[in-house]
């Protein structure tokens, strides 16, 4: 399957019975780069991707939000911080996990809930640490 095929079918796919979509997913590379995303995805700064996985190696945020693609999150509560960022912007959020080569990344606007974005990012993060990725 290709790293398109992930985003689209993984990250992309219907959330409910009425077909609500997140509004945009990326799986990028712990060096920056974009290895697939959704049409909609934001374009992502070199610096803001550093500074995605510097926040979830230490685990920690110095300034408590950070961007993707110019949209300022304010950095939620985690479980795990190493491995996950909850992020919320003005009208909707997102969901980060990291796997061992990739950051697993959805971008959700209102009415759709938090949780349904956490749970279709978190899946495809533990498949692709299933498989050594």
């Amino acid at each position: 399957m290709s790293w398109q095929a992930y985003v689209d079918q993984n990250l992309m796919c219907p959330l409910d019975s009425e077909g609500t979509t997140l509004s945009s997913a990326a799986l990028i590379g712990h060096d920056g780069g974009v290895w697939a995303q959704s049409p909609s995805f934001p374009a992502i700064t070199a610096e803001e991707s550093s500074a995605l996985m510097t926040m979830l190696s230490t685990g920690t945020s110095e300034t408590g939000s950070f961007t993707i693609g110019g949209v300022k999150y304010f950095v939620l509560m985690s479980e795990d911080p190493e491995n996950k960022i909850r992020g919320k912007c003005q009208g909707g959020g997102c969901a980060i996990n990291k796997t061992g080569q990739t950051l697993v990344v959805g971008i959700w606007a209102e009415p759709i809930q938090p949780s349904s974005c956490n749970r279709v990012v978190e899946a495809l993060g533990e498949y692709l640490l299933s498989v050594n990725y």
